[in-house]
């Protein structure tokens, strides 16, 4: 089940939602194989957020400069 490290949201985002299938459908889980899912979800949810955090703190800024830019064009 271990893959490579994804450097992408979408990549970690498919990452985390295969694993979740995995583990809500499987009827039996296998105990060995269990850390390598939670390790693998993990590195991958690290990446989904540093992403939405970057998008956030973009988005943010992008709003704060819109507003400046309206500001002083009513000035």
């Amino acid at each position: 089940m271990s893959q490579t490290a994804p450097d992408n949201f979408k990549d970690a985002y498919l990452i985390l939602k295969k694993n979740a299938d995995y583990l809500e459908h499987a009827d039996e889980l296998d105990i060995d194989n269990l850390v390598t899912v939670v390790e693998e979800s993990l590195s991958a949810y690290k990446i989904c957020q540093a992403r939405i955090d970057a998008v956030e703190s973009a988005l943010k800024s992008a709003f704060e400069n819109a507003q400046d830019t309206d500001e002083s064009s009513n000035d």
